[in-house]
């Protein structure tokens, strides 16, 4: 048996450029605290801990002055104002891809758009898009779509609900064939008055992980995706690789591997979410290697 470790694994950039920032504050004199969870996986949130940063809770007590890094989704205006009148010394860490979105948004929000966000309605990313994507100059909600579903259904039941100017992006981690299907559906069924703006706000580092997934199901005969169940990217991959048909098991750590399950497979591919942390993957490779009947030929990793 082999293992072939997909080559673009570990942190985004993004991803890396938060923790930095985080880990940066920590030499602080002040109390550092993240907003939640500043990327979704447990192992990074722990290391913090040892450091000194602890995800934010409004059931905490904390003492003043207090740094707060906003996670790597991004936070909407009106909780950035309320977290400010409230005294915290804000360092902003969202990824300058989510940024970018958010800025959108609102722009065309301003332009009188009503807003459409394919994602996932209880994703941080999506949450803080909304609070970017409403103008009370004008009657029209922001609206999350899901799911083609989803999508079918408004259009269906809910058109008397849409503005005559639309316009839709994506959660960054999105899956881009799903997006642009959603887009499809939209575009053949809204009446011809209505214009319809197609921003592609998909950030291309999950996108490139997809690919690569998409190449390794070809070449290897089980999958492991290695990442956090909190993980939108990661998550995205293990769904990607079951659509292939091939047997596919996401965990988050080495303890997690179902080791008797894989011995059976021939050759094993390695793919990791944008948020896992290089010594995590590390150990989820040494701990197949070490297995007599899992030689480690074929790795792209050290």
């Amino acid at each position: 048996m082999r293992l072939q470790v997909a080559k673009d694994t570990g942190f985004c950039w993004g991803v890396k450029r938060a923790l930095d920032i985080a880990l940066k504050n920590a030499k602080s004199k002040y109390k550092v605290y993240t907003y939640g969870p500043l990327i979704h996986n447990a192992s990074v949130v722990e290391t913090l801990k040892i450091k000194g940063i602890e995800p934010f809770t409004n059931k905490k007590r904390v003492s003043f002055p207090t740094i707060l890094v906003i996670r790597a989704h991004g936070i909407s205006p009106a909780v950035r104002k309320k977290l400010s009148v409230r005294g915290y010394n804000i360092v902003d860490a969202t990824c300058p891809h989510v940024k970018k979105s958010q800025k959108m948004a609102q722009a065309y929000a301003d332009r009188g758009y009503q807003i459409m966000i394919a994602g996932d309605k209880k994703h941080a990313e999506v949450i803080s898009l909304l609070g970017y994507s409403d103008n009370k100059k004008y009657p029209y909600r922001a609206i999350v779509i899901s799911s083609i579903k989803e999508a079918q259904q408004l259009l269906k039941n809910k058109l008397h609900l849409l503005n005559k100017k639309i316009c839709i992006l994506a959660q960054s981690t999105f899956q881009p064939h799903l997006y642009q299907e959603i887009v499809n559906i939209i575009k053949t069924k809204i009446p011809s008055d209505i214009e319809f703006v197609v921003l592609n706000t998909i950030c291309q580092a999950p996108a490139r992980r997809q690919t690569a997934v998409k190449d390794l199901a070809k070449q290897v005969s089980a999958m492991v995706v290695v990442g956090d169940s909190q993980s939108a990217n990661t998550t995205n991959l293990t769904l990607l690789a079951r659509s292939m048909k091939i047997p596919t098991f996401q965990v988050a750590s080495a303890d997690e591997l179902p080791m008797k399950k894989l011995k059976q497979y021939y050759t094993i591919g390695i793919c990791t979410g944008t948020s896992t942390p290089d010594w995590v993957i590390k150990e989820v490779v040494e701990k197949l290697a070490s297995e007599p009947r899992l030689p480690a030929a074929g790795r792209h990793i050290s």
